[in-house]
């Protein structure tokens, strides 16, 4: 594969052409001008050098700038090309960028000019643009909009490089293209394009380099908008394997375990755990969207539209003129409006069951619970809390009655449990979180009987009931101490 150079056919006073440009044109094996009869092809010509046209490669005199980088890609090929202009660097827009982003190499450019124009005038910049040109010693405090252009001037060796580079990194995408302006030692200039992550292993070779930094429309690092492209890009094909072999389906324990993990910091108390946790979950969430999205089926906008619209038609004591006092009346209303909707659905050919909609891969007493309470709710409900006590004493009785090691048995215990949820439900009580508290009393309490095993020098695994009853109910006084 050989260089593609561009080459200003400009002459100085004297009418002479630069001679390093001079010399990267004998050096080509091809120098392509746009047509016979210009300027550029008659100086080529004078230079004792035989032009090769557009035409000659089956371009039109207009043909868009992504045909001629097609062209001067095919030329390089067979060897080093020249694309010739006069007055330069008024190319056609887009070829010296077409050229940098598809030949994979550095594009040179001649004659000798500095850093900064080389990079204006290449890029196609419009200078009543927006432009931000910060020398490299102000890059530390200086303000960045991400929606200008910008060129960081003064970048002398590959450290400096460096330090830019992680500089950018805290505003730009890591994925973000940059395009760096480095001296030739024949007086030219060689423009290189790759990715900000990659940007601090460039070698810079000369003293008086410049960085240009596109606009960029994304969300900085740490944004929403970035996680959500993040995740798009681990689901492409050029992304993470394993990311891109998820389906809702695969990802659904994942989901279960990261809700259960940042429940489990709350109850712990840890802040800062508690923002990881939230983290994995939202991370969840935007995963399952980006599948919805490439089937077609939903995106994230319409995720966050759809529970932006239920909490408003459930909040009308907020956003309507619906008045309320007490967190009891808003869930009345609450209850109200779920009612009404189920009636609209019903109305419309589409009314779920009674207990349609309840996830079944809740935990179980929270199962029971949400499902005692939808049931209650149609009128299937005891009249007093009495009536309920009575139906725990039936099922105990008949659990007392099943035959041991039949099947009979798991079902009896499966109705204590149920009846008791009943009970919580009827006091007031959340049963999962009742349970899980008294899982934690009893891990305290283990834990101190360890504890008080250990300063007695013994094992407690060794220890007989008594004196395991002993250390229990020692355990129970600090507690209520």
């Amino acid at each position: 594969m050989g260089s593609i150079a561009i080459v200003g056919l400009d002459e100085d006073a004297a009418g002479t052409l630069d001679s390093c440009a001079a010399a990267r044109l004998a050096q080509a094996q091809s120098i392509v001008v746009a047509t016979q009869d210009g300027a550029a092809a008659h100086a080529v010509r004078r230079l004792g050098f035989a032009p090769t046209t557009y035409a000659d490669l089956g371009l039109a005199v207009d043909a868009p700038a992504d045909a001629v980088v097609t062209s001067l890609l095919d030329l390089a090929e067979q060897g080093d090309v020249v694309l010739a202009a006069v007055s330069y660097p008024f190319l056609r827009s887009g070829v010296i960028t077409g050229l940098l982003a598809r030949s994979g190499g550095a594009v040179d450019v001649y004659p000798s000019r500095s850093p900064l124009q080389i990079l204006m005038l290449a890029l196609d910049i419009d200078p009543t643009a927006d432009v931000d040109i910060i020398d490299v010693s102000s890059l530390g405090e200086a303000s960045f909009t991400r929606d200008t252009h910008l060129i960081v001037t003064g970048i002398t060796n590959a450290v400096v490089v460096a330090k830019v580079a992680e500089q950018l990194r805290g505003h730009y995408p890591a994925e973000h293209p940059v395009v760096l302006a480095g001296c030739l030692d024949a007086r030219g200039f060689d423009l290189s394009m790759c990715r900000l992550e990659d940007l601090g292993r460039v070698a810079v070779g000369c003293r008086d380099a410049a960085l240009y930094v596109a606009p960029s429309k994304i969300e900085p690092p740490g944004g929403f908008d970035e996680l959500v492209r993040i995740i798009e890009v681990l689901r492409s094909p050029e992304g993470c394997p394993w990311d891109r072999e998820q389906t809702h389906e695969t990802l659904a324990k994942h989901m279960v375990e990261e809700a259960y993990e940042a429940v489990h910091t709350i109850r712990e108390d840890d802040l800062a755990a508690l923002a990881d946790e939230l983290g994995d979950v939202l991370l969840q969430v935007v995963l399952h969207a980006q599948i919805g999205a490439e089937e077609g089926a939903f995106t994230i906008d319409d995720v966050v539209a759809g529970i932006i619209a239920k909490i408003r038609r459930r909040h009308p004591h907020v956003f309507g003129d619906v008045h309320v006092d007490t967190s009891e009346q808003v869930m009345a209303n609450w209850d109200a409006i779920k009612r009404q909707e189920k009636t609209a659905a019903a109305e419309s050919g589409q009314a779920p069951g009674v207990l349609e909609g309840i996830a079944s891969s809740l935990p179980a007493l929270a199962y029971a619970q949400k499902i005692s309470k939808r049931a209650a709710a149609a009128g299937f409900e005891w009249e007093s809390v009495e009536d309920v006590w009575e139906k725990v004493r039936e099922e105990i009785d008949e659990l007392k009655a099943a035959e041991p090691g039949t099947p009979n048995v798991a079902e009896e215990v499966g109705d204590v449990l149920f009846s008791v949820v009943n009970v919580a439900r009827h006091l007031g009580v959340d049963s999962e979180g009742a349970l899980r508290d008294a899982c934690a009393k009893f891990v305290r309490r283990w834990e101190d009987m360890e504890s008080q095993a250990s300063a007695r020098g013994a094992d407690i695994q060794e220890l007989g009931i008594d004196v395991l009853g002993q250390l229990w109910e020692e355990a129970k006084r600090k507690e209520r101490r």
